[in-house]
């Protein structure tokens, strides 16, 4: 035991490896879940297997969907041109980066918490059973998490470290960037909220004293920021996209294209505007009820507030505590129909651990310190809950996109439950 004391961060990543690969070998041969479940999973496999199979008749690979599928599916395809079309592999591959992201995790976190919260809400992530679900299929959340926690732990290494060197703050400060860049590839709000975040409290951190290492450490995030833009257009242009043939259409089977932009509707693209927002809520849902209908023959019953419409900035700002309950703690016994699924019961459960973990995390963000480093957490989760309470459509979507933000309060949980059970002061 006395190595783990020694590798704390070595010794939870390994913990989150066996669990990550024992869900994958339980999903890969004995699913537990319902089809739809493994839907998006089923989706990039497919897209990869019809670029290899470009690939094996001489043509350049055919890579559709969005800037965040098709990198997933770069990814798929060259474990599959490497080791053959086995999906296993990307999922055990999956499982590997999502440990990653629990170390990752801790080790931002240390730099802002005491160390033993900071480890508590890593090992929190580890065994959080939806994190280590999703972070074991072929899925963006194990790299987009990765990237973000990297990021995360560089910009807090770069710009908070009085006593670091400037290349080494200066490296750091470029990964960083770099990190973000990546992550913003796979979500761009991703890049958007925590870059945004991270700047503001570089920005703060820099003020009084004045810190170079905290404005490096900003300009290096204020670049992949700037960046981003022609990058992803370059990127998403090296993508060859085209038809799929008919027997690949049969295989992959795609989503619809949520709606059909006109001239005068591109409000619904880029909702600017309460009744824009409306219109493209209104949209996705209808698309995504279509889709399920047409194509796995069910009917969604996780949709959030389909009827909910938009006329001034006071109805949005009147729906988002509503909106952001919703998708950070929904479903919850008694107050939402269990249906006798357990897919719901099992959310419901964990919904409940983690609305209790909010309540502590509420208590000991108004108690402790208010750093720049903790404050940059808080303010990344508020952007990312006020953009979901918005614009996320279903539950199941937002349970999966959840795992990336709502981990923010876990330190703050940690140290206030470390508070109450010794009467002191976390060390």
């Amino acid at each position: 035991m006395s190595w783990i004391r020694r590798r704390p961060l070595t010794a939870l990543a390994a913990f989150a490896l066996s669990l990550r690969i024992a869900s994958a070998v339980i999903t890969e041969y004995k699913p537990i879940f319902p089809a739809y479940y493994y839907t998006d999973a089923v989706v990039i496999h497919g897209y990869a297997i019809s670029a290899l199979q470009d690939i094996h008749d001489g043509r350049a690979p055919v890579i559709n969907g969005s800037l965040g599928e098709r990198v997933q599916t770069l990814l798929s395809l060259e474990m599959y041109r490497l080791f053959g079309p086995h999906p296993f592999l990307i999922k055990l591959f999956n499982a590997f980066l999502g440990a990653l992201s629990a170390a990752a995790f801790a080790w931002a976190l240390s730099m802002a918490f005491p160390a033993r919260a900071a480890l508590i809400a890593g090992l929190a992530m580890a065994v959080w059973p939806s994190h280590i679900f999703y972070t074991s299929q072929n899925l963006k959340e194990a790299p987009v998490g990765l990237l973000a926690y990297a990021a995360l732990g560089a910009a807090f290494a770069a710009g908070f470290d009085t006593k670091a060197p400037r290349f080494r703050a200066a490296s750091f400060a470029l990964g960083a960037g770099c990190a973000l860049l990546v992550a913003g590839f796979y979500r761009s709000y991703v890049l958007v909220c925590l870059g945004a975040a991270l700047t503001a409290a570089l920005a703060l951190a820099a003020w009084r004293p004045p810190r170079a290492n905290s404005l490096i450490a900003a300009a290096m995030i204020l670049a992949a920021l700037a960046f981003y833009p022609a990058a992803s257009r370059g990127l998403l242009g090296s993508f060859h996209s085209g038809e799929f043939s008919a027997a690949d259409q049969g295989r992959i089977q795609p989503r619809l294209i949520p709606v059909t932009f006109t001239a005068d509707s591109m409000e619904v693209n880029r909702p600017t505007t309460p009744e824009g927002i409306s219109r493209f809520r209104n949209s996705r849902q209808s698309a995504d009820r279509l889709w399920a209908a047409t194509k796995a023959n069910r009917e969604i019953g996780t949709q959030i507030y389909p009827e909910a419409s938009f006329k001034t900035w006071l109805d949005v700002l009147l729906y988002l505590p509503k909106g952001a309950f919703t998708v950070l703690f929904m479903p919850l016994p008694g107050l939402y129909p269990m249906d006798g699924k357990i897919g719901r019961w099992a959310a419901a459960g964990e919904n409940t651990a983690l609305l209790m973990i909010a309540l502590l995390a509420a208590a000991g963000l108004a108690r402790g310190p208010k750093t720049a480093a903790r404050l940059a957490l808080a303010a990344f989760f508020t952007a990312m809950t006020v953009g979901a309470a918005l614009l996320e459509f279903d539950l199941g979507s937002a349970g999966r996109h959840k795992l990336l933000y709502l981990p923010m309060l876990f330190p703050f949980a940690a140290e206030e439950a470390l508070r109450l059970f010794r009467g002191k002061e976390p060390s």
